[in-house]
């Protein structure tokens, strides 16, 4: 069993969906940049081929895509950390972390 969390990476300014075991070891990282989607395996005893494996990767995928900064680019000049990590989880339903801005 694993589950996606969303997480704000402010040192690498983008927004990542961590997948995690059922003890919440993260095994791996799902994001996007500017140049595409990127999955970054951290435990290489996951199925790689395991098609349960792929289609929560495309899930991941698919709940990042609501994340309207989560490439990280054009970042406001000067925003305090928190500032910065609300506006790596703004939704394109205009909430940040379940709550309206």
């Amino acid at each position: 069993m694993f589950e996606i969390i969303i997480a704000g990476n402010l040192d690498a300014y983008r927004t990542e969906a961590e997948i995690a075991d059922d003890a919440g070891v993260r095994v791996a990282i799902v994001y996007e940049g500017p140049d595409g989607w990127h999955t970054e395996i951290l435990d290489r005893r996951q199925e790689l081929s395991s098609s349960a494996f792929n289609a929560l990767i495309e899930n991941a995928k698919e709940t990042l895509s609501h994340y309207v900064n989560r490439r990280g680019e054009n970042v406001p000049r000067e925003m305090t950390m928190g500032a910065l990590s609300l506006w790596l989880m703004l939704k394109d339903d205009g909430t940040a972390m379940g709550r309206k801005l």
